[in-house]
């Protein structure tokens, strides 16, 4: 490409961030342009070469003006947030060279919660990015994220090259600037520390795709370099859905473990043992009014995905497993409660 702009958003969040980080250290060459609502000092401090635009998602001008300047956009920040994206999309639909949208996603999209009883039970089922795409791409509105993921695969074109990129759970913890922490171990140990009891739903038998963060960031890297080649061997449009699964975890096994540091750590009773609960209390413990059924989704449902395009490129998970992360992920939540 003849120049080698790149716009972010999400910048100071976990996973935003962190891409952000990894891209810069990767590409030191690549002029970055990062879309933040408040640059904190430590922001400047550690990016002095990342330009910042000051805006939140609802900033149309200043995002599609930003887009129409870069040769790459990575949208990693609120996925859902329609008006950020058409920003971006309009200020790319302006420009004359090619370009390149990397969009962050999640495996929400192909969760069994819109079958599910709410009983804990497994799922065999494993999404396939090459073999399924059409069924990905055919998915109900109704599916977590994906009216956004088709409008971010039907607005490629012959100049406009769009890839979304579609993560589990995440685990770890990011060493960027801002967000540092996730959903799905933060809030179950604030559930568990209030409740006194780490819990499962049901039998506990459904399965969760995890990754860690830094395998999510070199996916992100991964496109990007493809990117910078003029595209590459990178699919892009319809075919360039990439899962980001690097494990799989059984909620009733994570339960357990999270029960059993818990009683190490002396913030659950010396007897303690992750139990059942029930649909109500599961629904109960984690109330997000503009997400319903959060708790439920995250601790109850089974998500599973095979990652076969992302290796086709090369992507190979090293970062460390979810079990060899938990205690510093429980640790961290831990002290920032009590702080």
């Amino acid at each position: 490409m003849s120049t080698n702009k790149l716009f972010i958003t999400g910048g100071t969040g976990y996973i935003g961030g962190s891409v952000l980080d990894g891209i810069s250290k990767q590409f030191p060459n690549i002029r970055i342009t990062a879309l933040l609502r408040a640059p904190p000092a430590e922001f400047k401090a550690r990016y002095p070469n990342v330009e910042i635009v000051q805006g939140d998602f609802d900033a149309f001008g200043v995002i599609e003006k930003s887009a129409e300047d870069a040769d790459i956009v990575i949208h990693a920040g609120d996925h859902n947030h329609r008006g950020c994206a058409a920003a971006i999309l309009s200020g790319l639909r302006k420009k004359t060279t090619p370009s390149f949208l990397i969009h962050l996603t999640g495996t929400g999209c192909i969760s069994d919660e819109r079958e599910q009883t709410w009983e804990g039970n497994y799922n065999s089922y494993v999404w396939n990015d090459v073999a399924e795409i059409q069924q990905i791409y055919d998915l109900p509105d109704t599916a977590k994220h994906h009216v956004m993921d088709k409008e971010i695969m039907n607005a490629s074109n012959e100049l406009i090259h769009t890839a979304c990129v579609c993560p589990p759970n995440i685990y770890g913890q990011s060493t960027a600037v801002g967000n540092r922490a996730t959903f799905l171990i933060p809030e179950f140990v604030r559930v568990a520390i209030e409740k006194k009891e780490a819990f499962y739903l049901g039998r506990g038998e459904n399965i969760r795709a995890v990754t860690h963060i830094d395998d999510v960031v070199d996916l992100f890297v991964i496109l990007v370099g493809q990117a910078l080649q003029g595209g590459g061997a990178a699919q892009w449009g319809k075919e360039g859905f990439y899962f980001a699964v690097s494990g799989e975890v059984k909620w009733i096994d994570a339960a357990e473990a999270v029960n059993n540091i818990g009683v190490r750590q002396g913030w659950l009773p010396a007897d303690s043992k992750a139990v059942s609960w029930t649909e109500a209390q599961v629904d109960e413990s984690f109330n997000v009014p503009h997400l319903p059924k959060l708790a439920l989704y995250l601790w109850g449902s089974n998500s599973r995905a095979d990652s076969a395009r992302a290796r086709k490129l090369g992507w190979k998970p090293h970062g460390p497993s979810f079990w060899d992360s938990l205690e510093e992920d429980v640790s961290v939540v831990v002290k920032r409660l009590r702080n």
